[in-house]
């Protein structure tokens, strides 16, 4: 199993050996306008060891006693990496990663990188101090295009336990519909936003929830303003994508009697609907536009794994249907 390419992992051994800067994206308030999004950049280094040292960070995950020393003074590679790690201090920094040993910048299984990863963020080790929720998100980001992604599997006294997964083809049809919606709207708002949107799935899943509403409210109030149709701008979420829709066809009654599969096809439009309903109640419940209690517990990733999937479905349906429309009388 080698999905991971040579690029990739030469990044990812970068960020852990120099570290990397991050990028925080903030509402801001405007006294006569909307809020607007602005960008604020932060330097990020984590040692991989965490709150441990070296040697007992990698005794979690190899038997160091059971593999070879360069050291001839020493039997196993325990006794080596103390020698040069500890009592000297003379090998260079981020020399686990091309100590073919441990199979991290070279090999033909990716399972080596993506467990060292993984055990970085296990609460024993990770240092809470740090910022590491920024290395995971930035993790993500460098995996996901390979195929693999970082997420929570268990959990210990109320901190996460991550593992590692091979991305379901659905995943990667999402991927793909996001970069297509990036280029289609062609704007640095809607690209910081879709960005965002899915960098949180993972992280922040209540704040994800509230952009992927905020996507289809985009798409639906584009869609209508390319047209020059006037509409309420109270107009809530699903009106919204009701009167978009039907300004493009997409309605259970614009469809032609006796058409085959009419009654299907009229389900499945109907289920646009659904889903802006089912995003508007998401978002209410658990989004990040609204104060929550102390007893607030947000959902897990799986639901903002959905409810982005259904948000991006739904306004690339929409958006190809109004190209297509373009200058077009029926389609």
């Amino acid at each position: 199993m080698n999905q991971i390419t040579e690029v990739t992992r030469r990044d990812i051994i970068d960020i852990l050996v120099n570290g990397f800067t991050h990028t925080v994206f903030v509402d801001k308030p405007h006294p006569d306008f909307f809020n607007y999004i602005e960008s604020e950049d932060y330097d990020v280094k984590i040692d991989y060891w965490g709150r441990l040292d070296e040697i007992t960070f990698l005794k979690r995950l190899y038997p160091l006693n059971q593999l070879p020393s360069f050291d001839s003074r020493f039997k196993d590679a325990e006794g080596d990496i103390w020698q040069h790690t500890v009592n000297n201090d003379d090998y260079g920094l981020g020399w686990v990663f091309d100590d073919d040993r441990f199979h991290l910048s070279s090999g033909n299984d990716d399972k080596y990188l993506l467990d060292f990863l993984c055990e970085i963020l296990h609460p024993a080790v990770r240092d809470d101090k740090k910022n590491w929720r920024a290395l995971l998100e930035i993790l993500n980001e460098l995996l996901q295009p390979d195929g693999y992604s970082i997420n929570p599997v268990a959990n210990i006294s109320g901190r996460d336990i991550y593992g590692w997964k091979n991305l379901r083809i659905g995943e990667k049809v999402v991927t793909g519909q996001i970069d297509n919606i990036k280029n289609a709207f062609n704007s640095d708002y809607v690209t910081v936003q879709v960005d965002l949107m899915y960098s949180l799935i993972h992280i922040a899943p209540n704040s994800a929830i509230g952009k992927a509403k905020e996507l289809i409210e985009i798409c639906c109030k584009t869609i209508l303003d390319e047209q020059n149709i006037q509409y309420d701008s109270g107009l809530d979420l699903i009106q919204l994508m009701k009167v978009a829709c039907e300004s493009i066809g997409l309605s259970p009654k614009k469809l032609k009697d006796g058409v085959t599969g009419q009654s299907i096809a009229a389900r499945i439009l109907g289920n646009l609907g659904n889903i802006a309903q089912g995003m508007a109640e998401l978002r209410n419940l658990y989004g990040d536009g609204h104060g929550k209690n102390k007893s607030f517990q947000p959902l897990p990733p799986r639901y903002a794994h959905l409810a982005v999937g259904s948000s991006v479905a739904a306004v690339h349906f929409m958006w190809d249907t109004y190209q297509e429309r373009i200058g077009i009388s029926e389609v």
